[in-house]
């Protein structure tokens, strides 16, 4: 007798498991997912953010440096464009995903980035922001113009649009 009540008891107890074992196993599983793609999320946003907040200080009055900057931005249609108002846009889906503007610095001209549109969840135009300040930065050298690395900007998300501005 005392053999079948063991067989009874192990039995149920490996019904109980076979039935909140999965449910345990897909909820921790899910939570350990969740918190790595949250934390992969963060690390990369990090990194895009770092890329667009770097600047690029062409040591040449404004004119010249917008020289410079049009004709690296004419030699890839695709990925840049003129816009009015004398700004730059970065593509990735729309011609002014991103927006590149010249400003005044004490050393000469300063290239930023003024916003960013997020598209997917994140920006996704630093890659082409990297491109745009290597070409105006080799095409200044080439014409004999001084280039530095600005002061980095920093950028907000507005909730509400979903792009980045500087702070």
């Amino acid at each position: 007798m005392d053999n079948a009540l063991i067989y009874v008891a192990v039995i149920a107890a490996i019904l109980v498991l076979a039935i909140f074992l999965p449910r345990w196993v897909r909820r921790s599983t899910d939570a350990a997912g969740g918190r790595e793609g949250r934390r992969y999320a963060t690390t990369r946003l990090t990194g895009i953010l770092d890329e667009l907040d770097t600047t690029l200080v062409l040591h040449a009055p404004e004119a010249t440096a917008r020289e410079v900057v049009d004709g690296v931005v004419v030699q890839q249609p695709r990925k840049f464009t003129r816009l009015g108002g004398g700004g730059y846009g970065i593509r990735f889906i729309e011609p002014d995903d991103a927006i590149v503007r010249l400003v005044d610095d004490e050393r000469g001209t300063r290239l930023e980035v003024e916003r960013v549109r997020e598209h997917l969840g994140v920006p996704n135009t630093s890659e082409f922001w990297a491109d745009l300040r290597s070409g105006v930065s080799a095409a200044a050298h080439v014409r004999g113009i001084d280039v530095s690395p600005g002061r980095p900007t920093q950028h907000r998300r507005d909730e509400a649009t979903g792009t980045w501005m500087p702070v």
